[in-house]
């Protein structure tokens, strides 16, 4: 029997084709990525025009897009726990970090839209108003979870509690917050449950949307008085770094998303690291 040694090296050549070529792993391969770059936070009275923009250009974007709208929601929804609240006690312990990875994913959503954003922070102490470049700003399209909109009020110092009506000074901030060495009342004393101030002090300070927990982060001063907050909480953390929340199982669990209250611990270790440029209280 002849065979057509034409034909089947034409079918050979097929079958060959057929497949894609399969690229050889190597140990060339294994080796460690790029180090993720680390964010610097600044203080949002030292930005520069540049850097203003920015900010204001991200949430603008971000806003008409639908994606700021769906980060407020996530505050709006009571469920994952992350205030004091009466008879929800892991509410206590999750305040600081729960917030801690929101800034984050806020940070890394509006990095989409502006890749060198930052989250400043607004350093409300010894202050008697907000950074004079975000007086104007209040971002209108920004809706609830029902799609109503959402108007940026404020109303700064005018609270219906006198005791709301002048923001922190540093030194009650030393003397109420950075003195204790314990985590719970650190916590509760920054969140401003026990005794009231810092953390709630400024929100009620604003006698606005800032005001309204479901509805406070429509209003862009609302992530650089929470990056404040962090920058406080970690200032403390350098001086008492086994000091730590105390949550396990579920409660550990920062949702919506899945890490844990371990994972955001450091601000200099994870896959978003950042730091600040103020060191000091």
């Amino acid at each position: 029997m002849v065979r057509n040694t034409s034909a089947a090296s034409a079918k050979a050549s097929a079958k060959i084709e057929a497949f894609p070529a399969i690229k050889v792993r190597t140990f060339a391969d294994h080796v460690p990525g790029p180090a993720p770059v680390t964010i610097v936070r600044k203080s949002a009275a030292a930005l520069t025009a540049t850097e203003q923009q920015t900010f204001m250009n991200a949430i603008t974007s971000a806003i008409a897009d639908g994606a700021y709208s769906t980060l407020v929601r996530i505050h709006a929804n009571m469920s994952h726990d992350m205030h004091t609240m009466p008879g929800r006690p892991a509410g206590t312990q999750r305040f600081l970090p729960w917030h801690r990875l929101y800034l984050i994913n806020f940070e890394q959503d509006m990095r989409r839209f502006e890749p060198t954003f930052f989250v400043p922070y607004w350093r409300w102490m010894d202050q008697s108003s907000i950074p004079d470049w975000m007086t104007n700003f209040k971002p209108k399209g920004v809706t609830d979870a029902n799609g109503r909109p959402i108007v940026v009020t404020r109303r700064p110092g005018t609270s219906p509690d006198p005791r709301a009506r002048t923001l922190p000074t540093s030194h009650t901030i030393r003397t109420t917050v950075i003195n204790h060495t314990v985590y719970t009342p650190f916590t509760l004393a920054l969140e401003g449950a026990q005794p009231f101030g810092a953390h709630n002090l400024v929100h009620d300070w604003f006698n606005g949307t800032m005001t309204n927990v479901p509805k406070s982060p429509a209003d862009p001063m609302f992530w650089m008085h929470h990056a404040e907050i962090d920058r406080i909480w970690w200032l403390w953390q350098q001086s008492h770094p086994t000091q730590n929340p105390h949550v396990s199982g579920a409660d550990a669990v920062l949702d919506p998303w899945p890490e844990h209250v371990s994972d955001v611990r450091s601000i200099e270790a994870g896959s978003h690291p950042y730091s600040y440029d103020r060191t000091q209280l």
